[in-house]
């Protein structure tokens, strides 16, 4: 540790006596223990006074600049300045709109401890995320390990360009009248296990969720259109090549007069040699491992929301359900939770209207 102390060792020890508070025999005891060479670095000063590394930094920063007097100085605060200031909270807000986020509001407050100098109690981080940034905990959507970040904004960057190569050479220039749609696909799986989700109780209070673990299901197939809000979803029994081939030929049927371009994952079904797709449909992957770049999950979830902590007795009872929030949906919900930023950019770039 570089840091020269000028004091002797015995000047210390004389000093630690004359001290009228705690804080000040804190402050001297630290510059007694690295003058004897009882500890040489920060990580050993912790652990023996029980502070903090920043407030210990804090201390030899204040000796450095000033020496034992400016160490001792006592400080009054000149008044109540906001304790998180606007650029730390600037900079917090940057780290909020990372969809990893924190995991609680404690580890929040240990990042602007370690990041900014700032100690806060849980209370004042709780007060400042919560309620004034409107940051709350979220039930997050689950991401493999395999998840690969790079891909997926590689894909969102060159979705304009892979728009204009499939008009270019996929689609024939006899069917260049036709309109060109851009639909997002995927499927979800809906059974009788219970599906978990948050619940509100009084501070105390620990929530209980009454479960049942029957394991009988059906799949949901669905196509999204972002720019419009529309929307075609079937279901079906299996999730497999078979089921999938019908559901484009009943897409296909529905949409006869437009040439459509869907996007999908890598599922082994979407890529099967007995995948036959129909002539007005193209398909368009995404990378492996990037499901944050199909925005149909989103309409999953719209679908799934008061389905949580619901016990339905048979397959027919949760079908009536799934229906009846299917129905309630509309072209502007869906738009507003499907119509991301990247896929409308692209779409207007290469010209879909």
């Amino acid at each position: 540790m570089k840091l020269e102390i000028k004091e002797s060792q015995e000047e210390l020890y004389k000093m630690l006596g004359e001290q009228k508070t705690a804080s000040g025999k804190e402050r001297v005891q630290a510059l007694y223990l690295l003058k004897s060479e009882q500890v040489k670095t920060i990580g050993e000063l912790t652990k023996i006074l029980g502070r903090k590394r920043i407030t210990l930094q804090r201390w030899l920063r204040l000796y450095r600049e000033g020496g034992i007097d400016n160490l001792l100085l006592e400080r009054k605060s000149p008044g109540r300045p906001p304790i998180i200031t606007e650029e730390a909270r600037g900079r917090l807000a940057q780290e909020l709109e990372q969809a990893e986020g924190f995991k609680s509001y404690e580890e929040i407050r240990r990042h602007l401890e370690a990041v900014e100098g700032i100690e806060v109690s849980y209370k004042v981080v709780h007060e400042t995320v919560h309620y004034k940034m409107k940051a709350k905990l979220k039930v997050p959507r689950p991401v493999g390990i395999k998840h690969d970040k790079e891909a997926e904004e590689e894909f969102k960057k060159k979705l304009p360009q892979s728009l204009e190569t499939i008009k270019k050479h996929l689609v024939p220039a006899s069917e260049h009248n036709r309109k060109l749609r851009y639909w997002c696909g995927d499927e979800s799986r809906l059974g009788l296990k219970t599906q978990e989700g948050r619940l509100i109780t009084l501070p105390g209070v620990k929530p209980v969720g009454m479960m049942q673990w029957r394991r009988e299901n059906f799949y949901l197939y669905g196509l999204v259109e972002p720019l419009s809000g529309e929307f075609f979803i079937w279901e079906f029994s299996h999730l497999n090549t078979a089921c999938f081939n019908v559901f484009l030929e009943r897409f296909a049927d529905s949409y006869p007069e437009d040439i459509h371009i869907i996007q999908l994952d890598n599922g082994a079904f979407h890529l099967s040699q007995y995948l036959k797709v129909p002539a007005n449909i193209i398909l368009l992957f995404q990378p492996a491992h990037t499901p944050q770049v199909n925005p149909i999950e989103r309409l999953w979830q719209e679908i799934k929301r008061n389905l949580s902590w619901e016990c339905f007795q048979s397959l027919d009872e949760l079908r009536i359900a799934v229906r009846e929030r299917i129905e309630e949906l509309t072209t502007s919900i869906v738009a507003s939770i499907t119509g991301w930023g990247f896929i409308l950019d692209a779409l207007f770039i290469s010209g879909f209207s």
